[in-house]
């Protein structure tokens, strides 16, 4: 198999599709913001204790408002088959796995380098997985719990400005889990290459349409928190590259296993962080 990368640009329209439903919404929403105009308004966020959900409309209104908006909990379920305290003898028991078919990847945690061959966003299927492996491979392995905490804000602004700050909560979780999942249906065979690479075509539109619709909302005075927000889009772009340079379908699976929980990993944290503020 040639590297990825040679067919970034082919398009497969079955299974492909299917894919795409994990970005449609955040597209719609970005889109819907996109042609709202440069507001003057200026940009407020603070933490509240009560929460009422707000989806996002295609409403043209450039009045103020004020918008109290939940970002629920999220919660990761990793197959972890050791921790390690230095780099290298992770990176050898990952690779160890590869070369039996099951894409390990390595993540640093503190001082201590864990090794996760996959990751699900239900503790059913990983704990299904968990039971083959060991039934079948003998494997032992631990459920790594990865939770990310709620986060509740009330935000004023303009409409345009809230709805792009609305679609970038959703496209940061939706990116992570896409990743994550298409990892799974690639380990499954249910993918090919081509069609994963497809997937990211679409998120690398999406992410662009995004961070394009905020620099338009508010010019050079982006607010902190959509500079906290770039920050994390920003890292997409190496992501990108080094899911395309994967040679096979074993190296793509742990990179995507890899960008996934990096990238949740740093949503979790920015999430942490403002929590503490």
């Amino acid at each position: 198999m040639g590297r990825v990368e040679t067919r970034m640009y082919k398009r497969r329209k079955k299974r492909a599709a299917r894919l795409r439903w994990l970005v449609v919404i955040v597209i719609a929403a970005c889109a819907a913001v996109w042609f709202f105009g440069k507001g003057q308004a200026s940009f407020v966020m603070e933490k509240i204790g009560l929460s009422v959900p707000a989806p996002l409309t295609g409403d043209l209104d450039k009045t103020t408002e004020s918008r109290e908006v939940t970002l629920p909990a999220e919660t990761w379920y990793a197959i972890q088959t050791g921790v390690f305290s230095t780099q290298e003898a992770a990176t050898q028991k990952a690779d160890a796995y590869s070369q039996r078919g099951a894409p390990g990847t390595v993540v640093k945690q503190g001082e201590k380098w864990r090794v996760f061959i996959a990751c699900y966003g239900t503790e059913a299927e990983a704990s299904a997985v968990r039971t083959r492996l060991e039934t079948n491979q003998k494997v032992d392995t631990y459920l790594y719990v990865w939770e990310c905490p709620e986060l509740r804000m009330r935000l004023s602004g303009m409409t345009g400005q809230l709805d792009a700050a609305e679609a970038g909560f959703t496209l940061l979780t939706s990116t992570a889990a896409a990743l994550r999942d298409i990892a799974v249906e690639l380990d499954a065979a249910q993918l090919t290459t081509q069609e994963v690479v497809s997937a990211m075509d679409a998120m690398d539109a999406q992410i662009t349409l995004w961070e394009d619709t905020v620099n338009r909302r508010f010019g050079r005075d982006v607010p902190a928190l959509f500079r906290d927000m770039m920050a994390i889009t920003a890292n997409w772009d190496a992501r990108y590259d080094d899911l395309l340079a994967a040679e096979d379908a074993t190296a793509l699976s742990a990179a995507l296993k890899t960008h996934a929980m990096g990238m949740y990993d740093e949503i979790c944290s920015w999430r942490t962080a403002l929590a503490a503020q």
